[in-house]
């Protein structure tokens, strides 16, 4: 009998034991499988305004300086900063990063005494990625996903500033005084590097 008790006991512990299927039983069952899992770094991300630096900076200036009306040209300012990690070694090989840029409030450069508005394009162009996150108009969020390249031990990423020449053409009523916005760039661990297949010199999810 202790022998039959113990069969039925190792019989229950296999069939427990077995993948789940997700559908019922002929009894009323179901399970699931739990699966759990973490991945450790030693060191964090910081956004710097060095390709060498380890020290974070906590904002950049975009700053087209001072345009006067009916000027015939578009106005473009850039910034590179990089994306590195605290300690300033490389990216474990296949790191997938998602970089994102954000204006919560909108794309439009306001008035200081919120008497006016001009529209831009805010762009960030991660290196080795083709198509830059941009945001203008209705755009006030985009991100992308993409895994490092061997020994990368920072990414660069251009920022650009562009304002159409005519948000301040002669025909157009502009109040004089400061105009300006404020949006972000963050960067984050995005999927555990040892999951990742795909190769290092193509996104891993397209733009949102």
């Amino acid at each position: 009998m202790k022998k039959v008790l113990l069969g039925l006991l190792a019989l229950s512990a296999t069939l427990m034991a077995a993948p789940s299927t997700g559908e019922t039983g002929n009894a009323g069952e179901n399970q699931i499988d739990i699966k759990t899992k973490a991945y450790i770094v030693n060191s964090g991300l910081i956004i710097t305004g060095d390709a060498s630096g380890n020290t974070a900076i906590k904002s950049v200036e975009l700053d087209h300086g001072t345009i006067l009306v009916g000027t015939n040209t578009n106005s473009t300012t850039t910034r590179t900063v990089y994306i590195r990690r605290v300690a300033g070694a490389a990216f474990p090989k296949n790191t997938v990063l998602e970089v994102a840029l954000n204006s919560p409030t909108g794309n439009n450069l306001t008035n200081s005494a919120r008497s006016g508005s001009m529209a831009h394009t805010l762009t960030a162009h991660v290196n080795r990625i083709t198509e830059p996150l941009s945001l203008s108009g209705e755009k006030k969020e985009q991100s992308i996903k993409f895994p490092t390249g061997d020994e990368d031990d920072n990414i660069p990423v251009v920022l650009t500033s562009t304002i159409d020449k005519e948000q301040y053409a002669s025909t157009k009523k502009m109040t004089e005084g400061e105009y300006n916005n404020t949006s972000t760039l963050s960067v984050k661990f995005s999927k555990n590097p040892g999951m990742q297949t795909e190769p290092a010199d193509k996104p891993v999810e397209a733009l949102r």
